[in-house]
């Protein structure tokens, strides 16, 4: 059985689960503690580290980990479900992350069960990483390693026939997408009423926000079946790691909840919409995009060419303008770094749309 909360993550259950998949080898859990992680009601799901004893020292066996289950808090479970996250998110771990050219935390265990709405994964525990800091921003040098890990990713799947495989991840024009226009509307409302989140956005960011929303249905259906791969689609740089341990490849990404198909400069639009300062944004975009879309050609992605690429950054930041309203929406103001991530993240959105008219893609 599938723990529905923090508190069903026992020592029997871990114990029990961790010999059934042949984690342990014939050892056992002696003893386990639970730390949290995270907190706030605009989280989707709530995180715990285990720190584990075994009966007999084994160096193999890992000393802590991260559990992960949906949140309890009602509003922010509803968006979980209506995005169907918690499924995406396990799937993607139990079937896809050792498929791809891109580090995760490694899986330990995970779990599904629809019909009981109850699903859990116990990962690698990469605090040891270090975390690229949002509020701060990225720098150049990371954010070309980025594009080319980026494109070394999508052009694995791109437009592979082993996509139709994956029935539970939300495809262009699919009813997952119609859920996104139904938050993108309610949130935009909501934050419409706010005068500190009108404030955030540069002159012209209010007009484009009320027209992405208007023009939200035909902006969805207009991703057409082609170019098409996997993606992480909240390729933020808070669920980045380095680590500085293995130069060679460092980057270590985390919370795949939104993954999906769909065209895969849209993770950096979404990355570049939220996590770099503008003013360096404005100055290296352009040849990021271009390196990026050279390193697809150089894995053999052929008939895309860069003004395609360029028009699909742009409208990434629209499809994906709903993520940022959301954010805002069920903010818990209590909690300091959250309220000022996702009020740089607003001003840099915004600004990013404004400053390459971005709404000049709107179908």
């Amino acid at each position: 059985m599938i723990p529905k909360t923090l508190t069903g993550i026992t020592l029997h259950w871990l114990d029990r689960v961790l010999c059934e998949n042949g984690v342990l080898n014939k050892n056992h859990v002696r003893s386990l503690t639970q730390l949290p992680l995270g907190a706030g009601s605009g989280n989707l799901s709530l995180l715990v580290k285990l720190v584990v004893t075994y009966e007999r020292d084994d160096e193999n066996l890992p000393k802590t980990m991260i559990a992960k289950i949906p949140t309890n808090f009602a509003s922010a479970r509803d968006i979980g479900n209506q995005l169907n996250a918690y499924e995406r998110e396990t799937r993607f771990y139990i079937d896809i992350a050792d498929k791809i050219p891109m580090r995760t935390p490694k899986l330990i265990y995970g779990a599904v069960d629809k019909l009981t709405d109850t699903y859990i994964l116990i990962l690698e525990d990469c605090s040891r990483f270090a975390l690229i800091d949002q509020i701060k921003g990225l720098d150049i040098k990371v954010s070309e390693l980025i594009a080319v890990k980026l494109a070394d990713f999508h052009a694995a799947w791109w437009d592979k026939r082993g996509l139709s495989s994956f029935t539970w991840l939300p495809r262009p024009r699919g009813p997952n997408m119609q859920s996104t226009v139904n938050i993108l509307r309610t949130t935009i409302e909501t934050c419409g009423k706010s005068h500190e989140f009108i404030n955030l956005l540069p002159q012209g960011g209010w007009e484009a926000c009320r027209k992405i929303s208007e023009r939200a249905n035909l902006l969805v259906q207009s991703v057409t079946d082609d170019n098409l791969t996997i993606i992480h689609s909240d390729f933020r740089s808070d669920n980045l790691f380095l680590d500085n341990s293995t130069p060679a490849d460092p980057l270590v990404v985390f919370d795949w909840q939104m993954v999906q198909i769909s065209r895969g400069v849209f993770d950096l639009s979404y990355l570049f919409g939220a996590s770099i300062d503008t003013e360096l944004r404005r100055k290296i975009e352009k040849n990021i995009i271009k390196m990026y879309h050279e390193r697809l050609q150089h894995n053999g992605v052929k008939g895309y060419s860069f003004d395609e690429c360029w028009a699909d950054y742009l409208k990434g930041w629209l499809i994906y303008t709903y993520i940022l309203t959301m954010a805002f929406a069920s903010l818990d103001n209590s909690n300091a770094r959250a309220f000022e991530v996702v009020k740089r993240s607003e001003a840099r959105w915004f600004s990013a749309i404004v400053d390459n008219n971005a709404i000049s893609v709107l179908p």
